[in-house]
């Protein structure tokens, strides 16, 4: 009889449901999961430090949440119109994000990075658009560039993935973060046909450098571009206006996602109103309406589940307290290194901040590109036979479930994995 896993795997092509894969013998089915914990369908207990990829910021199952799905679910799962969760969240949204002076709601943080882009298109006239090395917007065509590392400086970059025209890459300028010298070049380069600027404030886990993002602020404002932040992280994580509060720079338009809808699926592009107005049925026929759809646009029960969210991380402090439980994360790991004489650092910040095997600064894609990802895996591999759930190179996700048992026993852990990844011979 053909095993649970083994049927995922034959329906499922990897057996994953997206690029994110485990080494052998780490993977797993979850079963269920509750606060800070995991259960899987082979008996593994795994505290959770992926939390659905950053949604989950409150933990899994909170009453609060579950209570806002059932009383929604009760009197409309969807409704293909305008209805008070969706008004409600673009209320609270609006109240926190600096630049929500409008909000306009998709499915998933991709779609809203897509008509960000399309919105700055459209508005300008223009059609090129300048992201940076290593920042990830998504899956869309225009996002596939820039995510694979090369040893060129070219702007213009061959898609990351197959099945994308070469006509998009053509339109896609790739610079390099944290140097606002080569972004300003570039920028300047392709002025008359540059429509927006997109960045992640904080790319992946790599901080912005003092003056960066205000820099990117003036390039965009002299040259007439849209400034757009990708937030989909750092909103209501890093503070609740997210890092545009955190860092004092206001974008034309910004991407949120994730946490905003608790668990399910939902995003939105937020901004200026000649912006997102764009959008709006019978506006002039000037040659910049924007067509934008979606089924499942605004799902009340989606907004019903940020909300809850949203509103337990007001009453917890929510970003306050996930950046006080990784500060103790990063000093444990931090200490374990010390006592092994390992080069290492935690980068980024504390909330969802990333193990590297380096002693040397991180400013940009290329420096995290030359750290010990060898290591970096290998101590997250060692990190989940303790029972710890962790993305590999890459971002640790702290919640609000998070127990000070929970901390002190990836602290203590950190030790051991660490002296695997020495012994292993992973440091040489």
């Amino acid at each position: 009889m053909t095993t649970e896993s083994a049927l995922s795997r034959e329906i499922i092509p990897g057996n994953i449901f997206g690029s994110h894969g485990y080494p052998p013998g780490l993977g797993f089915v979850a079963k269920r999961a509750e606060g800070a914990t995991i259960w899987t369908t082979d008996g593994r207990v795994l505290t959770d430090y992926v939390i659905g990829s950053g949604p989950m910021v409150i933990g899994h199952g909170h009453p609060h949440v579950v209570e806002a799905i059932r009383e929604q679910a009760g009197i409309g799962l969807h409704l293909y119109a305008m209805n008070e969760r969706a008004l409600k969240l673009a209320e609270v949204i609006n109240k926190y994000v600096p630049c929500a002076e409008t909000v306009k709601f998709v499915g998933d943080g991709a779609q809203a990075t897509f008509y960000a882009m399309r919105f700055a298109r459209a508005f300008t006239g223009r059609t090129k658009i300048m992201k940076f090395e290593g920042g990830y917007h998504g899956h869309h065509d225009y996002a596939m560039h820039g995510l694979v590392p090369q040893k060129t400086n070219d702007a213009i970059r061959k898609a990351d993935s197959a099945g994308v025209p070469k006509q998009v890459s053509e339109t896609v300028l790739v610079s390099t973060y944290n140097d606002l010298e080569a972004a300003t070049s570039l920028a300047m380069e392709h002025a008359s046909d540059l429509a927006a600027i997109i960045v992640e404030p904080v790319q992946r886990s790599i901080p912005p450098a003092p003056g960066f993002l205000q820099g990117l602020r003036a390039l965009a404002d002299k040259t007439g571009a849209m400034l757009i932040f990708d937030e989909l992280v750092t909103g209501f994580r890093l503070a609740f206006g997210g890092a545009q509060e955190f860092y004092g720079v206001k974008p034309d338009m910004a991407a949120l996602g994730k946490i905003i809808g608790g668990g399910l699926p939902l995003a939105a592009i937020v901004g200026r109103r000649d912006l997102l107005s764009l959008t709006v049925p019978g506006r002039p026929d000037d040659g910049k309406s924007v067509f934008f759809s979606g089924t499942l646009n605004g799902n009340p029960v989606a907004c019903a589940a940020g909300l809850a969210t949203i509103e337990i991380m007001e009453e917890l402090n929510g970003p306050k307290k996930i950046a006080e439980s990784g500060r103790k994360v990063a000093e444990g790991f931090a200490d374990a290194a010390k006592r092994l004489s390992i080069p290492f650092q935690m980068i980024g910040p504390p909330s969802f901040a990333e193990p590297v095997f380096t002693d040397k600064p991180i400013r940009n894609y290329a420096d995290w590109g030359a750290t010990n990802q060898a290591a970096s895996k290998q101590f997250s591999a060692e990190l989940m036979k303790r029972g710890h759930h962790v993305l590999f190179v890459a971002k640790y996700y702290m919640s609000t479930a998070l127990t000070d048992s929970n901390l002190d026993a990836i602290v203590t852990d950190s030790f051991d994995a660490m002296k695997a990844v020495r012994d292993g011979g992973f440091l040489n």
